[in-house]
């Protein structure tokens, strides 16, 4: 029962990770760049709204399965019981720092989101919505993306 458990919470945080980072790079690579030529800011930005509300519970699936499964991993270790080994101590340094990770991409991902928001709520309804976009959005959604990578990259340590 113990590993049914473990194995379902760990395909849960599995899921939303991949819900979430998938769903980031298939819209910046993909869908923004489509809509901005062909809908109105108001369309854009409904659409916007609508998958930020979805970005915001995955990442509160991520932050609550992550530390179960933490939880979990030192349970299994021997933390509690203070029997832990040199491997349970490198792998707490990989998980803090990919916890950091985490947490700087998701700021840079609320920055670029609230940056892109405003600017589609300032957008003219009949301008072109690409072609008009700040330099800075842009910025921000680059190094989430890179922010990303580096927690998947960390990912594969664990």
């Amino acid at each position: 029962m113990r590993e049914s458990v473990e194995l379902f919470i760990r395909s849960v945080h599995l899921t939303a990770a991949i819900l979430w980072f998938g769903g980031v790079l298939f819209s910046t690579f993909v869908v923004t760049p489509i809509l901005q030529q062909n809908l109105s800011p108001e369309n854009l930005l409904t659409i916007h709204n609508r998958f930020r509300t979805l970005i915001r519970l995955m990442i509160h699936v991520l932050l609550t399965t992550g530390a179960m499964v933490f939880f979990i991993v030192a349970l299994n270790n021997g933390f509690f019981t203070g029997n832990s080994n040199d491997d349970f101590k490198a792998y707490m340094l990989i998980f803090v720092v990919k916890l950091a990770a985490f947490g700087i991409m998701a700021l840079f991902w609320g920055l670029y989101s609230s940056f892109y928001r405003k600017h589609l709520e300032l957008a003219p309804p009949d301008g072109d919505a690409y072609h008009s976009q700040s330099r800075h959005i842009n910025v921000w959604r680059g190094l989430m993306l890179v922010a990303g990578l580096i927690v998947f990259a960390l990912t594969l340590l664990l």
